[in-house]
């Protein structure tokens, strides 16, 4: 059975107490957070991948939100990006490939930048 990468990436993240503090990563997009008041927070999505016999390779889109395009970048740079290059730490995945880190704004005006990652999952299969 392959592991559910969103949950695996989401956990990652908020186990570092200092960015679940203050960049909380989540599944969906809280329900107070909109253009005139952003809020800082981490979305996860399996945005593709494949699974083959013994291992998982997920496409994950991870996606940093806040106020300005200044801190989601910086956020991403500085918190994110480092945290999930440490991922490799567990002990269910073998490898992580940083796919992109793109300014990705929401229509609706709301700064975003997203970090995809593949990773490589042992699969119990």
């Amino acid at each position: 059975m392959a592991v559910n990468a969103e949950k695996l990436v989401m956990d990652w993240i908020n186990a570092d107490p200092n960015i679940k503090a203050s960049w909380p990563a989540r599944f969906d997009v809280p329900a107070e957070s909109s253009a005139s008041h952003p809020i800082p927070f981490v979305t996860v999505e399996q945005v593709g991948g494949t699974d083959e016999q013994f291992r998982s390779l997920p496409l994950v889109a991870v996606q940093v939100w806040g106020e300005s395009r200044w801190l989601v970048s910086e956020a991403a740079a500085k918190l994110i990006l480092p945290r999930l290059k440490r991922i490799v730490e567990l002990p269910e995945v073998a490898d992580i490939d940083i796919t992109g880190r793109t300014h990705f704004p929401m229509p609706d005006g709301r700064p975003r930048y997203q970090i995809l990652i593949q990773l490589t999952v042992k699969s119990d299969d």
